[in-house]
């Protein structure tokens, strides 16, 4: 699992409702169900970032006009330019804390997506 992925992971399980915009080299990138949920305000093309996931995004060169965009339609973006993980993520913790009762049916095979993802990584370790 990428290091940008394991980091988008981390911060939704710490806050799903905030959206994660990534520094990625010369972009700035939305992944999994925030690059859904961005597209509802800005269409940017979305691609496979993995063969389980999308990303979208923008050259770093027009962030300052999409912050403007993002702030007028009040939307909670977190800039990341640090992937270090705070804490490992504990596969049991993340699946006995998800809110399934209040999930659209992408958002949970998203978040199976991720516990597959998930579950591959700690096998790995």
């Amino acid at each position: 699992m990428s290091k940008i992925y394991s980091k988008y992971l981390e911060l939704k399980h710490e806050n799903p409702n905030k959206m994660y915009l990534f520094k990625s080299g010369k972009f700035y990138i939305f992944l999994a169900d925030d690059c859904e949920k961005i597209n509802e305000y800005v269409v940017l093309k979305k691609v496979n970032f993995s063969r389980e996931t999308k990303k979208c995004g923008f050259p770093d060169s027009v962030l300052d006009n999409y912050l403007k965009v993002f702030k007028n339609h009040h939307l909670e973006i977190e800039i990341i330019t640090d992937f270090t993980l705070n804490h490992p993520i504990n596969l049991y913790e993340y699946i006995t804390n998800l809110d399934i009762d209040n999930m659209t049916p992408i958002e949970a095979f998203n978040y199976l997506v991720q516990i597959k993802e998930k579950a591959k990584n700690e096998k790995d370790s």
